[in-house]
């Protein structure tokens, strides 16, 4: 059984999405993985789930920089979002920016738990796994 039942993947990187699907399907990460390219799409999907009333995705890892939406973009709208149908969700942003100011502006989003630097690593996975089995 798998340690989460869905997660969505947003990031307009081809390989980074390939890679890091296979690293969460070593680790039985979830049972569904949903994958949009950017995040107006990641928004019409998700708000699409909804509206089917079906749940959202446990962990969601984001992008920061893509096309027509951005990570940031992204959080603004999805957090307005109903709190009943947004509260479980855990956010990961994934960027390849090494940013001090990002790490620090990614703080003021109540969904956000953690800034991971791409790759996603085996030891990053680990890390989510741990705190869901010991949290």
């Amino acid at each position: 059984m798998s340690v989460f039942t869905s997660c969505c993947i947003i990031d307009d990187d081809e390989f980074f999405s390939v890679s890091g699907k296979s690293i969460l399907k070593q680790h039985n990460f979830s049972d569904n993985m949903l994958y949009y390219t950017g995040g107006q799409e990641a928004l019409d999907g998700l708000i699409g789930l909804l509206v089917e009333n079906i749940t959202l995705p446990d962990v969601i890892f984001l992008d920061l920089n893509m096309p027509n939406r951005d990570g940031w973009s992204f959080l603004e709208e999805f957090e307005q979002l109903p709190e009943d149908k947004i509260e479980h969700i855990q956010i990961y942003i994934t960027s390849s920016f090494i940013s001090p100011t990002y790490m620090e502006k990614a703080k003021n989003y109540k969904l956000v738990k953690d800034y991971i630097v791409k790759p996603l690593t085996e030891s990053a996975v680990k890390k989510i796994i741990d705190a869901k089995e010991n949290g």
